[in-house]
């Protein structure tokens, strides 16, 4: 398929829609590189645009071996856009109310078991800096449940002993997390390691938590593959990622509390359908929380 023209127009309003999402609702570089491609599919003045046009686009890109989330993601970056425009009066009708896509089955995130996490985190600092800041990592967005883009958007203030962080996450939505005493004595032992690092640097303390062998702001791919490399050091047994060490936060929270809106609060899902989702809920759990509080059921 052809890369769409636009017009000049047209690429301007798409660009203010990109400025929205990464300045208003601070969506990752990636997810705006997404967005950005998935709108250069349109070659049509918004104003124009059709559903019928947009059917025709999403079978071409099926006949071309898209697979369902693709399309999906596809829609997603269209209804976005075109619910902005609606918004500031740009457009006055919608064309991607009347798109489908196929439904996605969703797969669950893998979760680390207690007991392997728990030897992992207890071994000690490594000698190594990118090691050792890994290891603080690992321990930080477990005991939190954060996303690793939040976890390095913290500052080298976290170091101070506070018993709470303030992190902005999805939709520029913020929340407070609390800070465990083993995470507490985690980040103090890190200060010096950290300092150290930057010292040789020249780097002074640095403003970000986390950072790289050159001094800067620590990056997502970095942080993944230190995370995956630490943990293959340690004997885990499994590649491990980010998002495993969230999703074992929430799955281990939930089975010792059965307390879903907590889990939901603290993980910042807008929905506690997401929560249900994401922590793997069984019968067992739900038939608990409705034996313990439904009163027909006692």
């Amino acid at each position: 398929m052809r890369r769409a023209e636009q017009t000049p127009e047209h690429s301007i309003l798409i660009q203010r829609y990109l400025d929205f999402l990464r300045l208003e609702r601070r969506y990752s570089d990636h997810s705006v590189k997404a967005a950005q491609r998935d709108l250069s599919l349109i070659d049509t003045p918004p104003g124009q645009v059709t559903t019928t046009a947009l059917k025709s686009i999403l079978a071409q890109r099926h006949a071309a071996g898209a697979a369902p989330a693709s399309l999906a993601r596809l829609a997603s970056s269209w209804r976005g856009f075109f619910k902005y425009l609606l918004n500031n009066g740009i457009v006055e009708v919608d064309p991607t109310l009347g798109l489908k896509t196929p439904k996605l089955t969703r797969s669950l995130p893998k979760a680390v078991g207690v007991d392997p996490l728990a030897a992992l985190l207890a071994k000690p600092l490594p000698q190594e800096f990118r090691f050792a800041q890994a290891h603080v990592l690992i321990e930080l967005l477990y005991c939190t449940g954060l996303r690793i883009s939040e976890a390095l958007t913290l500052q080298a203030e976290a170091l101070n002993g506070s018993t709470e962080l303030r992190v902005v996450g999805k939709g520029n939505k913020a929340r407070i997390v609390p800070v465990v005493d083993a995470l507490q004595a985690r980040l103090r032992e890190f200060v010096e390691p950290r300092q150290i690092h930057l010292l040789k640097l020249g780097k002074g303390q640095g403003a970000s938590l986390f950072v790289s062998a050159k001094g800067l702001a620590l990056t997502a791919r970095q942080a993944q593959r230190d995370i995956a490399d630490h943990a293959a050091k340690c004997g885990l047994g499994q590649h491990l990622h980010p998002h495993m060490l969230r999703h074992s936060f929430g799955s281990h929270l939930l089975q010792g509390t059965q307390n879903l809106r907590a889990v939901q609060e603290l993980l910042g899902h807008a929905s506690i359908a997401s929560t249900q989702v994401y922590t793997a809920l069984d019968f067992d759990h739900l038939s608990s929380v409705y034996d313990n509080a439904f009163p027909r059921a006692k």
